[in-house]
């Protein structure tokens, strides 16, 4: 296993994102190049100081004014405040931005060309959730959501954010609010009363996915709908939409990403310690075709558009030992070619791309902590050849 060392970082030029296309995915000429070999990568940094190991998994990855953006924590063991960490693609240096009042930053969202980070697990008073924007002069809370103990996302649709909320399934809980001055004030838009886990947009119309269970007659067996500005529910064969989750287990839809007209997510199982199960492709939410990458051995952890091309991060085991971390990419969703891989002590969970150069956060489950997860790896663009 290629042993992770400290990167001796320099700024690289900056390069036009459609012409290093070809070069990543392989896709120049009439047909798909052989697959590039072992890569070693760059350690960049190990940022959170977390005593958890599981605490330290890289949730997310947000490219944002040139700067990557990365989120951990632990809604488990309530391990906060967790800080916002940022990180410099030219140089490599990493930095504390802003610390949360949260136990775990999971996502960020790009919304009208902001930057956004929902509150997941709020540490103070639960009468009010919140989000955090980042601003002018920085990153600013804006506590605001009516019984927001836990904001499992954000989106803009029609000009109005709408805020997807965990709940308990008591009556008289907000699930789904919608606000029309960018998060100041709410007002609920469904009856329902469940957690929903993402909001997903798909041939123009905006769904809230729930937590399913793959059971016969499941109430929770239901997708909802923005229709005529409430959420009601759309009733779909759930074995269908998450092929391969075996029966009675309960699974989410994760990291839902917009592609060419269609919808590509991990199927993952385990509310807040998510496991991947499956990389799935659907373009009406009524049947999906599960995705075989060419490592079938591999499951998928993240996914990432750059221009005309989907990139899939996906690890597994190794034999002797630890992961082979790859990145897969299509221009159809439906033909995948290796773009890399490498040897790493864990699995990576997110990733990202700047300048051709791709960055991984390592993660761990938390039934098996390992000392890597919080590690930042670069891998950087192939170098151009003259002809």
């Amino acid at each position: 296993m290629p042993v992770l060392h400290p990167s001796t970082m320099h700024r690289v030029a900056a390069c036009v994102c459609a012409a290093l296309l070809p070069t990543l995915c392989g896709c120049a000429g009439d047909g798909l190049r052989p697959a590039p070999p072992t890569v070693v990568p760059e350690l960049v940094g190990t940022p959170f100081t977390e005593t958890s190991f599981y605490a330290r998994n890289v949730w997310d990855m947000q490219l944002f004014g040139g700067r990557i953006w990365l989120g951990h924590g632990d809604t488990i063991d309530n391990w906060g405040p967790i800080p916002i960490w940022s990180l410099d693609p030219a140089t490599g240096a990493l930095a504390a931005e802003y610390t949360t009042d949260e136990e775990q930053v999971s996502v960020f969202r790009v919304l009208d060309g902001e930057l956004y980070a929902p509150g997941i697990d709020p540490r103070g008073d639960w009468s009010l959730g919140q989000f955090y924007r980042l601003e002018h002069d920085g990153w600013v809370r804006h506590r605001t959501i009516p019984h927001g103990v836990h904001a499992y996302d954000l989106a803009l649709y029609g000009g109005r954010m709408y805020v997807a909320l965990g709940t308990e399934a008591v009556p008289g809980q907000e699930t789904l609010l919608e606000s029309t001055d960018r998060g100041e004030s709410w007002r609920v838009v469904t009856d329902e009363v469940s957690r929903v886990y993402a909001l997903v947009e798909l041939g123009g119309e905006l769904y809230a996915a729930r937590g399913f269970w793959n059971m016969p007659d499941s109430t929770a067996s239901t997708m909802l709908r923005l229709e005529g500005g409430r959420f009601v529910p759309t009733p779909f064969d759930v074995s269908a939409l998450l092929p391969g989750i075996a029966p009675n287990s309960y699974v989410r839809m994760v990291r839902a990403t917009p592609f060419r007209g269609a919808l590509a997510f991990v199927v993952a199982r385990n509310p807040s310690d998510w496991i991947p199960e499956a990389l799935g492709v659907t373009a009406d939410l009524r049947e999906v075709r599960r995705v075989t990458l060419p490592d079938s051995a591999a499951l998928p952890y993240d996914l990432l558009v750059r221009g005309d091309t989907l990139f899939a991060l996906a690890a597994a085991p190794a034999p002797g030992g630890g992961y082979t971390v790859e990145v897969h990419a299509t221009a159809d969703a439906v033909h995948w070619r290796e773009v890399l891989r490498f040897a790493a002590p864990t699995f990576a969970r997110s990733f990202e791309e700047s300048g051709g150069d791709f960055f991984f956060g390592l993660g761990c489950t938390y039934d098996a902590p390992s000392p890597a997860a919080g590690q930042i790896i670069r891998v950087r663009r192939p170098k151009q050849t003259a002809r």
